[in-house]
């Protein structure tokens, strides 16, 4: 996984080498003709917030043969990604993704250890404000620092068709914390908005859930739908400090107009439950992986990330496709509008009340395969203009 992707430099370093026909061009350790397929880029790229960061990607992936029938990118990946910044920044991450090794069956376990020492922080509550005045005269005012380690796994298998049964956990310590100088979360802190700010926190779940899943294929999907019902639970009497269950229902949708025309579609909604903490308010559950949530390139694109956070949200995600170039290289120009909102524990509710509307354009760019994706949207929302990178689609 390629983390907080930049604009351009990882584009150059990343596009070639990350998929399939341009990796056979680089030295390997599989023979021609094999199977098995090695991937690896270094990464060297600048952001105003976390400086110069340098890193390396590797990973080693089983394809599929011209015989299999299936819509996922590779049988087997086993990954390596670790990169470190001058601000002092520094992530890792083990993953084993085998979503076609066993027929039928679907495995996925993320090792990763995290020290983000300028995450965005604004607060907790749909009712937040970004004081843009303050932001310019105290340097890194919405900044804290977010500290995470966790093992995560899953275990899926077929039942009929495109049904699927999930059962997973999630092990994890996390801390969220101020930085030095005078910020939203040392206010925070110092009036006691959650007792495990600033508290280096454990916390252990189970989760169990249904998925339907139709797409075409899986990195890049033009048809079909994806269907998500996950309940998870951490009981602080058995593992971890936490006591609370989540409840995430999702749905996304692709629909082809034409060869270079097409719709895309997603609601998503999670509910807590129980005594959870600023920690996990940051993401909201997938079958495939965790959405960051409210804000940012993978849940609203008229804010930035984590722009609203608390224990239950609700948003909605638009889109009309058109490729540029319907082929081997493959811009294609996205019209997106994005609607959320977020809610106290168990106050989520559909409605339209104090929703935080959004909306812009994107070019995402396919390089050669559909496991390659690097884009960025430019949007409007609540807090004027966002400019953000990616390297996958939304959703």
């Amino acid at each position: 996984m390629i983390r907080r992707a930049p604009f351009v430099v990882v584009a150059i370093l990343a596009a070639a080498p990350a998929v399939p026909e341009a990796a056979a061009q680089l030295p390997g350790i599989f023979p021609a003709g094999s199977n098995w397929l090695d991937v690896y880029y270094p990464k060297l790229f600048w952001t105003p917030r976390e400086g110069v960061t340098a890193g390396l990607f590797y990973s080693v992936a089983l394809q599929p043969d011209y015989a299999d029938d299936i819509r996922a990118p590779f049988k087997t990946r086993f990954a390596l990604d670790v990169q470190a910044s001058t601000s002092r920044s520094r992530f890792a991450e083990l993953d084993a993704w085998l979503p076609a090794l066993a027929d039928g069956w679907r495995f996925h376990v993320t090792l990763a250890a995290e020290h983000w020492r300028r995450e965005p922080y604004f607060g907790i509550g749909n009712a937040n404000t970004s004081d843009a005045p303050l932001a310019d005269s105290v340097e890194r005012f919405y900044q804290a620092l977010h500290v995470r380690n966790y093992v995560r796994g899953d275990v899926q298998r077929r039942i009929a068709g495109g049904l699927r049964v999930l059962v997973g956990w999630h092990a994890e310590h996390w801390l969220l914390d101020t930085l030095a100088a005078p910020s939203q979360a040392a206010a925070d802190l110092a009036a006691g908005i959650d007792p495990r700010l600033g508290v280096g926190t454990n916390e252990v779940s189970l989760r169990a859930g249904l998925v339907f899943d139709t797409r075409d294929r899986e990195a890049s999907p033009q048809r079909g739908v994806l269907l998500e019902a996950i309940h998870s639970r951490a009981d602080a009497d058995v593992a971890g400090d936490l006591t609370y269950t989540r409840t995430t229902l999702s749905g996304r949708g692709w629909l082809p107009l034409s060869e270079r025309w097409g719709l895309a579609a997603r609601l998503a909604a999670e509910t807590m439950s129980g005594a959870p903490a600023v920690g996990s308010y940051f993401t909201i559950e997938g079958s495939e992986e965790r959405v960051e949530a409210l804000g940012g390139p993978e849940s609203h694109r008229g804010l930035y990330r984590f722009r609203f956070l608390d224990a239950d949200k609700l948003f909605g995600n638009f889109e009309v496709r058109y490729a540029v170039y319907p082929y081997l290289l493959r811009p294609v120009l996205v019209g997106f509008v994005d609607v959320g909102r977020v809610f106290p524990t168990g106050g989520l509710e559909l409605t339209t009340t104090d929703l935080k509307v959004g909306g812009g354009l994107g070019l995402y760019i396919q390089f050669l395969s559909e496991n390659a994706i690097l884009g960025g949207t430019v949007g409007y929302g609540p807090d004027g203009v966002a400019v953000q990178g990616a390297w996958k689609w939304a959703f």
